[in-house]
């Protein structure tokens, strides 16, 4: 189980970017392999603000977040007041932005590795969760001989 950091999923979707085709194939075995991903509801507009940005293309960003939470092994989690004090003492304790924090809080609640891009979060809240990049995600799902 994994909850994918909205900075892999841009990452993934933009050409542009470094690293984008590990991005990509991360995401296409977790979908191959319906491996289940947990996303906070933050994640969606956090999506789609930084590809309208980064594209100016408000309609194709808004596309790319509405097809993320319709995929079938995705389930998207809603900051109810208990995930919101688990952010709160995440933020508090690890010195995270408020949507790391966010991020944070649903891995914990899942259970899950929280795949990132961003060096905070892999590195503050690694004692607490599991965190790990895009690239060591998809060499612990795919054998070396197949990447």
């Amino acid at each position: 189980m994994y909850t994918v950091d909205a900075s892999v999923w841009v990452n993934s979707f933009d050409q542009r970017e470094p690293g984008h085709e590990v991005s990509r194939a991360l995401l296409a075995v977790l979908g191959a392999q319906a491996i289940p991903l947990f996303l906070p509801t933050l994640a969606l507009p956090e999506v789609a603000g930084a590809i309208s940005r980064s594209r100016g293309a408000p309609a194709e960003a808004q596309a790319f977040a509405l097809a993320m939470s319709n995929l079938p092994n995705v389930t998207v989690t809603a900051l109810d007041a208990a995930l919101a004090s688990r952010a709160v003492s995440l933020a508090a304790q690890h010195g995270l932005g408020g949507a790391d924090a966010v991020y944070a809080a649903v891995a914990a609640q899942a259970g899950s590795t929280l795949v990132t891009l961003d060096s905070e979060q892999l590195t503050r809240v690694s004692g607490v969760i599991v965190t790990q990049t895009p690239s060591a995600a998809l060499a612990a799902l795919v054998p070396p001989s197949r990447l």
